[in-house]
């Protein structure tokens, strides 16, 4: 009997037609000789090459290449294939070269003549068709994300054109005149946000760091209080962990400084609590469904989600699947920073379709200018500029001696020349800069019962708020020495060297004193990606020896996670820009791979430097970041041109 493959007996037969000798596979390996990352797109395209039988061998190539093509436009953001002849050629150039290309345009254009006699018409059509591919102007898709985009348009128009429950409007006037006050009283801007976000069924605001969108949630819900619209019929999400426990503290902070009336103490005691969208939605790891859709909507009347830049389409599209018909949606989040991991770039798209309120003062920075500087380098960037207002707001140091760790400096010299030097800098000032940082690292934690000993909750806070502070923040995770990867071993190399001996960790390297992160929710635990911790030595009072273990903070409770069951957990003393998202530190420095990246862009450098409270260093010669802020993220979507035509 034949031994089944758990990767499908058709990919295991096209994953052998890539070896040297296929046997029985020929018109596989014909296109096949991927590395092992263009697999996925190649089988893609390998299958729908199979579907269309009467193509000669070189169209084969070429369908599958197109398929192929589309295929990695999608993992990496985009939703369609530009059949431009510049932007196809380009497409096509690593997957089959400048002859698969022009196949590729030819079987486009029988494609559109669509002869239902052509096999080609068996697997590429025109929009509304379902075919595996689509033609949609000058554009190709694969159907099911045209399909999407199409399915999600319908879905905002209708909201649009929707009248959300209405509210009177004298009590709307006083609930704006009441909030307005603050603390801290509300800008212009921001209260013309306020009154979209209770007006309109769906409401958007973007803005920077520091212009006040938290503001925002905490006016809406004071607001929302003051009309007598229940706690239980308002929720609040973000896409992370992190960025909902930000959201908490903020929200805390911010309802724990309004006036004491009656309105606004209940609604201390009872503000719904900000959680994760997936949450939020229902999500179930055990049947890989979300609970909350079209047929089982969400009951709250009103719904707010923060850093909206990072949801990608799909996870969009469920949230407004599970909205009541006549609930408001408020959106908040930056368009400028970077979109989602996944495909799409759907707040910004939305933004430009259907307009937003734009937050455009900086409320953060006051008279500090070094917070000046931060935001005036940022604006630059954003504006695709080094010069003018980024080199009278950026120091520039050759050496890592000349640092200050003040403002925003940008070190120019090449990462192998300063690596050791900045290392062990960043180590000394901004890891192990707290007093009796290895005594609080390396002492040892009292629980019981999973509940850490009060006694002892002091110095771990300390200790936590401390390495929470600074991070050094990388373009990649795993490619070359400036990866987040690299940084962490030698951070870790640094710990381990400073530990007391025998304190090394049994569970990947982690060490008593090390930042940690969650790479991907945890429901049993409450744990979700983005979270943050730090390992300590536990003794957990069951007799056995203490332990490291990773503890994190959920408001005034700490979690604490054995190394051996965190096989989710990675060290955090560097991140990737993108798990960055959703976090602000005091300080941050982004560090630049040594070599050029089309993933290294504007909008990637724009979310680094507004990830910081206090001050920036920017690592990587001038001619390197130039590039970077020279071209943004390469993201071809259709959403706002469907919403802006519809209009």
């Amino acid at each position: 009997m034949k031994r089944l493959s758990p990767l499908g007996t058709a990919r295991e037969r096209f994953a052998a037609a890539r070896s040297p000798a296929p046997p029985g596979a020929r018109d596989a390996g014909e296109w096949a000789g991927a590395d092992d990352d263009a697999l996925e797109p190649r089988y893609f395209g390998w299958e729908i090459a199979r579907c269309a039988p009467g193509l000669d061998a070189q169209e084969r190539r070429a369908l599958g290449s197109l398929a192929a093509a589309c295929l990695v436009c999608v993992r990496s953001g985009s939703t369609r294939l530009s059949l431009e002849d510049a932007a196809l050629g380009a497409a096509l150039a690593v997957l089959g070269g400048p002859e698969v290309a022009r196949a590729a345009a030819a079987l486009v254009a029988r494609a559109r003549r669509a002869d239902p006699r052509d096999p080609i018409t068996a697997v590429v059509g025109r929009a509304g068709e379902r075919k595996p591919l689509v033609i949609d102007g000058s554009w190709l898709y694969p159907e099911r994300m045209r399909a999407l985009e199409e399915r999600f348009c319908a879905r905002v128009r209708d909201r649009m054109a929707r009248a959300a429950e209405a509210y009177d409007a004298r009590s709307i006037r006083r609930a704006l005149a009441a909030v307005a006050q603050g603390p801290p009283p509300l800008t212009d801007e921001q209260g013309r946000a306020v009154r979209e976000a209770l007006t309109a069924p769906l409401a958007l605001v973007t803005g920077g760091p520091g212009t006040g969108k938290t503001t925002i949630v905490v006016s809406v819900l004071r607001a929302l209080s003051w009309m007598g619209v229940r706690s239980d019929a308002v929720a609040i999400a973000a896409p992370t962990g992190k960025a909902a426990q930000r959201l908490r503290e903020a929200i805390s902070a911010g309802l724990g400084a309004a006036p004491r009336d009656m309105a606004e103490a209940a609604l201390l005691r009872v503000a719904p609590a900000p959680q994760t969208l997936h949450r939020l939605l229902g999500w179930s790891p055990a049947t890989g469904r979300f609970a909350r859709h079209e047929n089982d909507r969400l009951a709250h009347r009103v719904v707010v989600v923060d850093e909206a830049s990072m949801v990608d389409l799909a996870m969009m599209d469920r949230l407004f699947r599970a909205l009541a018909d006549d609930a408001r949606l408020v959106l908040l989040g930056d368009a400028d920073q970077l979109p989602s991991v996944e495909a799409g770039a759907v707040f910004r798209d939305l933004c430009a379709g259907i307009g937003a309120v734009r937050l455009t003062e900086n409320l953060r920075v006051g008279r500090d200018p070094g917070a000046q500087r931060i935001v005036a380098a940022a604006r630059a960037i954003n504006g695709g500029e080094l010069d003018g207002r980024f080199a009278d707001a950026v120091a520039a140091r050759r050496a890592v001696g000349e640092l200050t760790f003040q403002a925003i400096e940008h070190l120019t010299a090449p990462w192998q020349d300063v690596a050791d030097d900045l290392v062990d800098r960043w180590w000394r000032e901004r890891v192990a800069c707290l007093d009796g940082f290895a005594r609080l690292a390396g002492r040892t934690y009292r629980a019981r019962g999973g509940v850490l000993d009060a006694g002892d909750v002091p110095d771990l806070r300390a200790l936590f708020e401390s390495l929470a502070r600074a991070r050094l923040l990388c373009a990649t995770r795993t490619s070359g020495p400036a990866s987040a990867d690299a940084l962490n071993r030698r951070l870790l190399e640094r710990l381990a060297a400073e530990a007391p001996p025998g304190r090394g960790s049994p569970a990947g390297g982690l060490l008593p004193g090390a930042p940690v992160i969650v790479e991907r929710n945890d429901y049993d635990r409450q744990l979700y990606n983005g979270d943050q911790g730090v390992v300590v030595r536990v003794d957990a009072g069951d007799g056995a020896r203490p332990e490291p273990m990773a503890v994190f903070a959920q408001g005034d409770a700490w979690i604490t996670l054995p190394l051996g069951a965190a096989a989710h957990l990675t060290p955090a003393f560097a991140m990737t820009v993108h798990k960055a998202q959703g976090s602000e530190f005091d300080d941050v420095a982004l560090v630049l791979p040594e070599v050029d990246l089309p993933l290294v862009t504007r909008e990637l450098v724009y979310t680094a430097v507004t990830r910081a409270r206090r001050s920036v260093l920017l690592v990587g010669s001038r001619d390197l970041l130039a590039r970077a802020v020279s071209r943004s993220v390469d993201r071809h979507t259709g959403v706002a041109e469907k919403l802006v035509d519809s209009k």
